[in-house]
């Protein structure tokens, strides 16, 4: 049996583990209803025994005790073991300087990592460029022809897609 190609799974936040249906301009820990995105638990459950799980965000009004009360509420929070997040990092998941403190916190190189999310540039895109492999997680189907990257439609299509690219 050969050893997966990734050692870090990293997974977007609002719109991919999550939803982000709910009041704005507070964090998602006080909203009065939070909800999972369908699949995740069941994905993030699979995935776990092999990989070091993680989520990048980009949330403005969530640090990270924020992120860990929401993640309770929906029961991911038991998967997950690293969160990054803008408000601790200082940069987007856009920049450079994102991904380089991802990986040095990882102890881990590029090719070692993949990032899952629901937006092209931020989660797909933007980790490419650092040569971190990554998937679109498209439910919508949305131009997905427009970009040469992998494409789920539900959360479980990537479990067979990364458990199986050793």
């Amino acid at each position: 049996m050969t050893s997966p190609r990734f050692r870090c799974i990293l997974f977007d936040w609002g719109g991919t583990l999550m939803s982000e249906d709910g009041p704005e301009g507070i964090p998602m820990s006080d909203w009065p209803e939070v909800r999972a995105i369908e699949g995740a638990r069941a994905t993030l459950a699979a995935l776990a025994p092999k990989f070091r799980l993680g989520l990048a965000t980009n949330a403005a009004y969530s640090g990270r005790e924020a992120i860990e009360q929401a993640l309770d509420r929906v029961a991911l929070r038991p998967y997950i073991t690293d969160i990054f997040c803008f408000r601790e990092i200082g940069g987007r998941k856009e920049t450079p300087q994102f991904w380089a403190q991802v990986l040095k916190t990882l102890d881990a190189k590029p090719h070692e990592v993949a990032m899952i999310g629901d937006s092209p540039e931020q989660d797909v895109l933007a980790p490419r460029r650092e040569g971190i492999f990554s998937v679109w997680f498209n439910p919508q189907d949305r131009n997905a022809n427009v970009y040469e990257i992998p494409v789920i439609r539900s959360l479980p299509e990537v479990v067979p897609l990364l458990t199986q690219a050793a």
